[in-house]
């Protein structure tokens, strides 16, 4: 049940360019990569991926960067989380526990299996909550 380092790197690097990019100011990997303690290579990867979904924008040369295409408020976290995860769920009930697979199917499992009562649980709050309101809330998750 844990959020993956790509997803919570990916959160990083979107607060750190929410706080210091503006429209005349746009911020280079280089310095989130400092910053934040991410190495350039792998906030490529999550940075390229947040360009496709037009999350953020960024312009190469020396002047280049990255900046968000949307307010902080108007980005939901859920958001983040299916772009940089690769499963599709926040937490999977299927998962083989001990060689044990427990295979549970939306319409058996429903609101009686834990794990997907927690997955709603979790993608709710996922996608209520905001990256203004991750910011606010010191950058935590």
């Amino acid at each position: 049940m844990k959020i993956n380092t790509k997803v919570r790197y990916g959160l990083k690097a979107l607060a750190y360019i929410a706080e210091n990019s503006n429209d005349k100011k746009l911020v280079r990997i280089k310095e989130i990569s400092e910053d934040q303690d991410i190495s350039i290579q792998y906030l490529e990867q999550i940075l390229f991926k947040l360009k496709n979904e037009n999350i953020i924008e960024g312009k190469r040369g020396p002047t280049g960067g990255y900046k968000l295409t949307l307010k902080p408020s108007q980005i939901n976290l859920y958001t983040i989380y299916k772009i940089l995860d690769d499963e599709e769920r926040v937490i999977d009930c299927n998962e083989n526990a001990e060689g044990k697979a427990h295979n549970c199917t939306e319409e058996a499992c429903g609101e009686t299996c834990i794990w997907s009562r927690l997955d709603n649980a979790m993608t709710k709050i996922l996608s209520e909550t905001s990256l203004e309101d991750f910011i606010k809330n010191g950058k935590k998750i």
